[in-house]
């Protein structure tokens, strides 16, 4: 267990869609227009693969994974803030059924997730998101960054999942890369992301990337694919 406990830690290092052959069964990535580094040591696949075998219910479920993000003690002082009430403001817009627990408790959510408290900034960018292969983004999901961190996390860190503190179940060899567009001039949370742990330390992330929260996603354009990268 602990051998396994250090190869969880390991993991596979982010590589261009051109750094490395593609398998015979494997998609053909389409090409980013950002540059991402070249291949390092990467964790034996077998070693994931029995995670998820042994694990399958827990990392399905998500019932073990945990960010160690702000605390309680800090979000609400910052909610009550400016910024916070911004971020409040948004999220009730975006589902106006919701009771006022409900929607402080996303924002709680939200916050969590970083290990910083967001700096509020306007933007009229686009932003990406990526998902495993095949699938498609979430209408709800709040959690974008820019290309130029993707590509940064691609540079810095073991996988894009460590960087970006994913779950196991949002861990996957290639991603597609969806990009949306603001309809105007809108506000973005920006924060770092949290380290993660799963399955009680086996598997660990140590965040660190820049995410831009969108407590209010009918501000943005639909998701377009625009590429595919490996992990």
């Amino acid at each position: 267990m602990r051998t396994l406990c250090r190869l969880a830690a390991a993991f596979l290092l982010a590589v261009s869609p051109g750094a490395w052959a593609q398998p015979d069964n494997a998609p053909t990535p389409v090409p980013l227009p950002i540059p991402i580094a070249a291949a390092s040591t990467a964790m034996p696949p077998q070693d994931l693969d029995a995670l998820r075998a042994v694990h399958a219910r827990e990392i399905n479920d998500l019932s073990t994974f945990k960010t160690a993000g702000v605390q309680r003690e800090v979000i609400d002082p910052y909610l009550d803030s400016a910024p916070g009430q911004q971020l409040l403001r948004e999220l009730r817009a975006a589902d106006p059924a919701a009771s006022a627990d409900t929607v402080y408790a996303r924002a709680v959510e939200q916050l969590a997730s970083g290990s910083t408290l967001p700096d509020l900034q306007t933007m009229s960018a686009a932003l990406v998101k990526i998902v495993p292969h095949g699938q498609r983004v979430s209408p709800y999901s709040p959690y974008f960054t820019t290309s130029a961190q993707l590509q940064l996390a691609s540079g810095r860190c073991a996988t894009l999942a460590d960087c970006f503190g994913l779950p196991l179940k949002s861990e996957a060899p290639l991603y597609d890369v969806y990009q949306i567009m603001p309809k105007g001039p809108v506000n973005v949370f920006v924060s770092q992301v949290a380290p993660t742990q799963e399955l009680g330390g086996l598997v660990r992330r140590r965040g660190g990337a820049q995410q831009y929260l969108l407590p209010n996603r009918s501000l943005w354009s639909a998701p377009v694919l625009i590429g595919t990268i490996k992990n």
